[in-house]
């Protein structure tokens, strides 16, 4: 990642420049220090500066333990930018999300959402709406939750909405209604349910294959919410109503929801209120707000080393059940030859592994899939060079000098062309299509549906009879190993199953 500036410099008067830490379609930020020795972040303000300066200086003398203090705007001597602001020496939320693909524990979950309501509802109580809520903009420090990069924000009445036209946010969190150009607050308690649903479940409820795909999700189409535990299910259904008006008018009154959840026997005796002899509750009686637990610093992250094993194990078990699928069809094909089922043994072995190894890695639910179809091509067409050598190839034979031969210089082109690069070009295009054909990564996916299914099969069972057509039914022994190693990564795969719907069945509206 290339910087403007770099280590050492003082592009601002009074701060030098220690190293960058991240860039964006706004600008870029730098760790840095006062000359008297204060540890800062300096943004250097690029993109549309009137956006950015405005939301910046709409948010400057607002101070909150869960927002990330901004402290100075100032232009240097080239005319630029730059925003002095608190250094958070944590790492995103988004962050901390990648390493725990099935969500955060519900405790913590618990905790950091409610920091977060609370700055958001801050915010709100002084007129500004954030508009970019999203994992990438939480910043985690020893347990403290803080929200930052108000580049975005803007200041609208609490109960009027503003005609706005500019695209805003980030498309997995962004409100139906932002589409309109007309919005309130209620766009950040919408980004706020995605934000919730991503910490219980480590996806986004919406997702697509184009920015486009997924806005269309977010005006027409439901979420997903089965995968949510049950307590949380009507709280997300309402924060992720299409109609604003249908979500809560608050994050004060979000954060009332959540605060409930989990709340014991004892708890909810001491929350019922004793009335006076008047009727009306006494000043002693009325509900306390319960101790909250300690926050938690840190997070069982999945290692690499954990991951590494469970790759290894998947692929040592690809090897016994190829092996088992191969006898058997001997058994049905009722041949004992050897050289052939041993094509068949290795060219599933090699399919299941090149499907295993990038699926283990394919975990951002934001990914390119036409990065991925790439990926998966490229691998094919290894996959058919290993088919070519199984087969008798060699790079000996491929280059031949062509004095062997009792033929003219053009008769030995076309006779090598007909009889030789034609058959390689069909076993590599062969694989390398079959692989980008299909999302064969969704078979691995440890979140999948189900364990095994049958559809994944007969879809790669389609591609592999239909991409004979062109190359020639000898491939036939390649057909069969992409149908076998559909099936078999399923099975050595692991797997997490949904979490149960809830035990009363709900009527969701969605207008």
């Amino acid at each position: 990642m290339r910087f403007t500036y770099s280590s050492g410099q003082r592009p601002l008067e009074g701060y030098t420049l220690k190293r960058g830490i991240g860039k964006g379609g706004f600008g870029e930020v730098y760790f840095a220090l006062s000359d008297g020795g204060k540890e800062v972040a300096l943004k250097l303000v690029r993109g549309d500066r009137e956006i950015e300066m405005r939301g910046m200086s709409q948010c400057l003398n607002l101070k909150h333990p869960h927002l990330v203090n901004l402290y100075d705007l100032r232009p240097d001597n080239h005319g630029d930018q730059w925003v002095i602001m608190e250094n958070v020496a944590g790492e995103t939320l988004g962050t901390v999300l990648a390493r725990h693909p099935n969500g955060l524990p519900r405790e913590l979950v618990r905790e950091w959402f409610l920091a977060l309501t609370r700055a958001i509802g801050y915010l709100h109580d002084h007129g500004i709406v954030h508009r970019d809520l999203k994992p990438g903009n939480i910043f985690l420090e020893n347990g403290v939750l803080k929200v930052g990069d108000y580049g975005l924000s803007k200041s609208m009445s609490q109960s009027g909405r503003v005609a706005q036209t500019e695209s805003v946010g980030t498309v997995h969190y962004m409100a139906p209604e932002i589409s309109t150009g007309n919005y309130n607050k209620q766009v950040d308690i919408y980004a706020a349910g995605i934000i919730l649903y991503e910490m219980l479940t480590g996806r986004v409820p919406f997702e697509g294959e184009s920015a486009g795909e997924i806005l269309m999700k977010h005006l027409t189409a439901p979420p997903d919410l089965t995968r949510l535990p049950a307590e949380y299910l009507p709280i997300v259904a309402k924060a992720l109503a299409k109609n604003p008006a249908q979500r809560y008018e608050s994050m004060t009154e979000m954060a009332r929801a959540i605060e409930k959840l989990g709340h014991g026997p004892a708890e909810a005796k001491a929350a019922i209120p004793v009335l006076s002899p008047a009727g009306k509750p006494t000043r002693a009686a009325m509900p306390t707000q319960p101790e909250q637990p300690p926050m938690m610093t840190a997070l069982p992250a999945t290692t690499l080393r954990g991951q590494l094993l469970e790759l290894t194990g998947s692929m040592s078990a690809t090897v016994l059940f190829a092996a088992l699928a191969t006898t058997l069809a001997a058994a049905v094909a009722g041949t004992r030859d050897f050289a052939a089922l041993g094509t068949l043994f290795f060219l599933t072995v090699a399919s299941c592994w090149a499907i295993l190894v990038p699926g283990k890695f394919f975990t951002e639910k934001r990914g390119d899939a036409w990065m991925r179809r790439i990926v998966m091509m490229v691998l094919g067409g290894l996959i058919g060079g290993l088919s070519l050598f199984l087969h008798g190839w060699s790079l000996n034979a491929a280059m031949t000098d062509p004095t062997d031969y009792q033929l003219s210089s053009l008769s030995y082109g076309m006779s090598l062309f007909n009889t030789t690069d034609l058959n390689e070009a069909g076993y590599l295009s062969y694989f390398a299509l079959a692989f980008f054909a299909l999302r064969w990564w969704r078979m691995t996916d440890r979140r999948r549906s189900s364990r095994f299914s049958v559809g994944p099969i007969l879809a790669s069972g389609f591609w592999a009879l239909l991409l004979l057509l062109p190359v020639g039914f000898e491939h036939w022994m390649g057909a069969v190993a992409l149908v076998l190693s559909s099936a078999i990564v399923q099975v050595v795969s692991p797997w997490d199953p949904p979490s149960p719907p809830a035990a009363k069945k709900m009527r969701l509206r969605y207008a």
